[in-house]
């Protein structure tokens, strides 16, 4: 009787269980989705694993899956990271450009102001948006592998050398890292990817 208490006890509970799995679950979720942004690929995930169980076996082998799959993801980020940081120190035409908002107005009508924003193909960064009353917006901002312009999550354009550089309006939802979109912005945005 002794050793099944002591075996029982050093089993993960079942909330212990649920809350592993949903942070690796939610880990996976967020890697997978910048995996898509940043370079539009969708890997070939390991299964087999049962989706539920409360067999000490079982949970192993979900945590040992969601673990491997986490791992996987990461590695074709570090990927991009590698061939980003190659295109950072000796850019070709095509690997870096340049994004300038013209104007931004929020759908309460307050106006924006911004930096122009240098970034490289596969980058994943911040833009900072400043309010004339001092107040701060982060934009996310994606220009993946395959030319395409993620602002918040949202497609906004694709970008390439043969890109015309004339101004175009955007509608952009701002989350602010919130479930439900913050504010409606709209953007003019000019780009530049200049050949080198």
């Amino acid at each position: 009787m002794i050793t099944s208490l002591v075996a029982c006890s050093s089993a993960p509970s079942k909330q212990e269980f649920d809350s592993t799995r949903d942070q690796q679950q939610y880990e996976l979720a967020h890697l997978l989705e910048t995996l898509w942004q940043r370079g539009h690929i969708i890997p070939t995930l390991q299964q087999g694993a049962p989706l539920i169980s409360s067999a000490k076996a079982g949970q192993a082998a979900i945590a040992q899956q969601n673990q491997n799959n986490i791992d996987l993801v990461k590695a074709e980020l570090a990927k991009l990271d590698a061939k980003l940081i190659e295109r950072q120190q000796q850019p070709q035409t095509g690997d870096l450009a340049q994004l300038m908002a013209l104007s931004v107005e929020d759908n309460a009508k307050n106006q924006y102001m911004a930096e122009p924003l240098i970034i490289y193909r596969s980058e994943q960064t911040r833009w900072r948006l400043m309010g004339e009353d001092g107040t701060e917006i982060w934009l996310n901002v994606v220009w993946n592998e395959k030319g395409k312009l993620y602002i918040e999550g949202q497609e906004a354009l694709d970008l390439s050398p043969s890109s015309p550089d004339t101004p175009r309006t955007l509608q952009v939802f701002y989350y602010g890292g919130k479930v439900l979109a913050q504010a409606s912005l709209t953007l003019e945005l000019q780009t530049k990817v200049p050949r080198l």
